[in-house]
């Protein structure tokens, strides 16, 4: 009945474990999609950007690409009963848990300096907008796509311009209808900044704690998976014993045989012989 057990235990967690793995290639698609989206997005504002604050969209797709790799084994392992392939799994997910929440970590701390990189980098921009046509392209991008003007207003761009062929002190990029932008484009970016580094956050810790579940999953098929052939072990040196040694059934041990012992008169000597000296 114990062995009964063991296999239904063994069989749950196995359906559990795959699952788990289905669940991981879901989720390991929704990463690596969030990750491309939010990297695109800072490319769009790259010249603004430091290359740090990609490392976390990229990490992110890293991880959600690798998380196919490890629910294949994860699955394999599962099927196969390997203790093997579910050990690579179990230390394969420990090691995507820490990336990821590395990635979150990183995400959130990179907000601490993001207005005065973006201050920084708007500004020498906006001084470079009529003599480089790769920072004049990305500022009118910045300002026309997000409905802003200058980092902190439109009145940054006092004493810039020189050729301003609108007759306003403000490119074309800052106008809509005829009406300038009031708003920086320190907000609105820092902005996107944020949430992008929400989501990154979110998305990873929700990741994470699937994965955690996963790992123990893991950790309970392989501790089930090495009982159950500790057990089979067990039986079958019983069976090659009682084989070697005669059919017993197994788990029974020898029976004590005992034989009657007979005393029977001999004819040739009376009851009361007595041997001579």
């Amino acid at each position: 009945m114990a062995v009964t057990h063991l296999d239904l235990g063994l069989r749950l967690i196995k359906y559990l474990l795959c699952a788990v793995n289905a669940l991981f290639v879901l989720t390991g698609a929704m990463i690596v999609s969030v990750g491309t989206t939010i990297y695109a997005v800072y490319d769009d504002f790259s010249r603004f950007l430091d290359s740090s604050y990609f490392s976390p969209a990229t990490l992110l797709i890293v991880v959600g690409s690798f998380v196919f790799v490890i629910a294949f084994f994860g699955c394999c392992g599962a099927i196969k009963e390997s203790t093997c392939m579910v050990l690579v799994f179990a230390v394969s997910l420990s090691l995507v848990l820490i990336m990821e929440l590395g990635a979150a970590i990183a995400a959130y701390a990179l907000q601490d300096g993001i207005k005065d990189l973006l201050a920084e980098r708007i500004n020498s921009t906006m001084h470079e907008y009529e003599s480089n046509q790769e920072a004049k392209a990305s500022l009118d991008f910045l300002q026309s796509r997000l409905g802003c003007c200058g980092y902190d207003g439109s009145y940054d761009w006092d004493g810039i311009l020189h050729n301003n062929t609108n007759g306003m002190r403000v490119p074309n990029s800052c106008l809509v209808d005829g009406m300038i932008y009031q708003s920086g484009c320190i907000i609105r970016l820092s902005l996107i900044v944020q949430r992008s580094a929400f989501f990154l956050g979110a998305g990873a810790t929700l990741i994470a704690l699937i994965q955690l579940a996963g790992i123990m999953f893991a950790c309970m098929l392989g501790r089930a998976i090495r009982r159950q052939k500790i057990e089979r072990t067990r039986r079958q040196w019983e069976l090659r014993e009682n084989l070697v040694n005669g059919y017993l059934p197994i788990g029974k041990t020898d029976p004590v045989v005992s034989f009657p012992v007979v005393y029977m008169q001999n004819s040739d000597f009376p009851l009361n012989y007595t041997p001579k000296a």
